[in-house]
Order: structure tokens, then sequence, then C-alpha cells
């Protein structure tokens, strides 16, 4: 059994753009493109929500609201990877009046051929607390959504049923994890900094149930449903129990691919990895 690990959004910011280039941008983009622009609604003064198609979009945001003074903004851009690339003129343009380009965030995922009552995920940190919506586990609350460390573990085949009308033959989980960095970095520089979410999640599949004693199997189902989160020794003996699984080493598998995962975006942005 392998994980395939994937980008879901990849968020940057342009740095000092001026208030001028931005509405010379909305001017082209409403020509080009189907457009809706909310203004000062939230964290950014401007937003941009914009769609090439019914699949392929770009989200622009534009001056924080802590920037007070001057012309000279933050425009932050959202999309998936692939993306990227379908809005190389408009990113071209901004760039070129950017003084820098700096990552903010991604969401990795890790996709894994079984169903949800196989995966099993424990927290660092016993303090954070998994809750539920439908069929998806969280740990953190909704308005930690962006912060490092939020997860969500669901049901990957029936997200794709439901909102994109691809059936699957086969069953398919996807724990999905944000990527934050705390201090401010280069774009250029991300290549050396792949993620280390083994220290915020023990992550495992359990590839045969049987195999277990049925004390194992009850404490197991108590802690991936949210239930127990035990004492650290018990913890520490249930990790121990699910490595004989399999065990997803989240900083292994994304560091083997981190290259071809950020390669689109930083190639479309920079012309570089």
């Amino acid at each position: 059994m392998e994980a395939q690990v994937s980008i879901d959004k990849f968020v940057i910011d342009y740095k000092d753009v001026p208030h001028s280039v931005f509405l010379r941008l909305y001017m082209i983009i409403a020509m080009k493109y189907k457009v809706k622009m909310t203004v000062y609604n939230g964290t950014y003064g401007y937003e941009l929500h914009i769609r090439k198609c019914d699949d392929i979009y770009i989200h622009i945001y534009f001056k924080n609201f802590r920037e007070t003074e001057g012309h000279l903004h933050t425009l932050r851009v959202e999309t998936r990877p692939e993306h990227y690339s379908h809005f190389r003129e408009i990113l071209k343009m901004i760039g070129k009046r950017a003084s820098r380009v700096e990552f903010v965030s991604c969401d990795v995922a890790y996709d894994i051929r079984t169903g949800l009552e196989n995966i099993v995920v424990i927290p660092t940190d016993a303090r954070r607390i998994m809750t539920y919506f439908d069929t998806t586990r969280y740990f953190g609350r909704g308005n930690q959504r962006k912060q490092n460390g939020y997860c969500r573990i669901y049901d990957k085949r029936l997200e794709l049923a439901r909102n994109k009308g691809v059936y699957l033959t086969h069953e398919l989980s996807r724990i999905e994890v944000v990527y934050k960095i705390n201090e401010k970095i280069l774009l250029k520089d991300l290549i050396r900094r792949p993620p280390k979410q083994n220290e915020h999640y023990f992550a495992a599949v359990v590839i045969d149930w049987e195999a277990l004693k049925k004390k194992q199997q009850e404490r197991i189902v108590s802690i991936r449903d949210g239930i127990d989160m035990y004492t650290q020794y018990i913890r520490r003996e249930i990790k121990k129990t699910l490595t004989n699984q399999y065990r997803l080493d989240f900083d292994e598998l994304v560091r083997v691919e981190w290259k071809r995962l950020i390669e689109e975006p930083c190639l479309t942005v920079l012309g570089v990895i």
C-alpha cells in the first residue's frame, strides 16, 4: 500500500504592489474572464474570484487591512498548483511590479486506497481536539482553517462523486494537512523547506484488523474516532501496535515528492525552481 502525495491549494504573496497596478489588473481580468469582485469584506480590502472555466480558478486578494498607509500593498494569490500556468499573463504583470514573492501556505494531501474506517490519525499534542462534520474528521476549529497543522481526514471517493460526478471503483481516503511557515520565506527558497508534518501527527492504516487483539481494536477505534485520547503511556502503546500495520511517514513521503509538488507554481511565477 502506497500513499499518493499532492498539493490541493497553494498560496503566495506579492509584496509592495502599487494600487494602480491592481486597478489595471482588474480591468484586464474583467474583459477576459468570469470575475466576481468584493470590496472591504474581511482580511483584504479587495477580493477577485476568477474562473477560466468550471474547474480552473484563481482567487486574488489585495490590500491587507493592516496596510493602512501608502499606495504599495500585498497582493495574495490562491489556487491549485496546476492552475497557476493558466493565468501566466496575469501573474507576469503582477510580478513585474512586486518587490518580492513570498510563500504563504499550502494544503498537503495524502491519498490512500482504503476506507476511512482504516485510517488512524493521532495528534502529537493531546490538546488538539477532534471534531466531525458528516463523515469528515477535523483537528482544529473552523477559524483555524489556515493555521499550520490544521488537519482534515475525509472520504475522497465520496467527495469526488458528490462534487465532480466522478465515480471511482475503489475506495479512496484523504488526509489533508496545512503547511504554513511561521517566518516569512521567499518563494525561491521553498525548495529547501519541505514540510515536517510528523511533528504534528502520527498516522497509520490498519490493513489487518484480525491480527489485533480485541482490546487493541477497541483502543484504536476509540482514539480514531476521538472518543478517548488516553494517557501518554497508552497512546505510545497504540502507536507501537499501529507501526506493525502501515505507518504513514508524512515527512519522507513529501520529501521525495517536494520538487515535483511545487514545480508548476514556482516555474510559472519565478521562471525557475
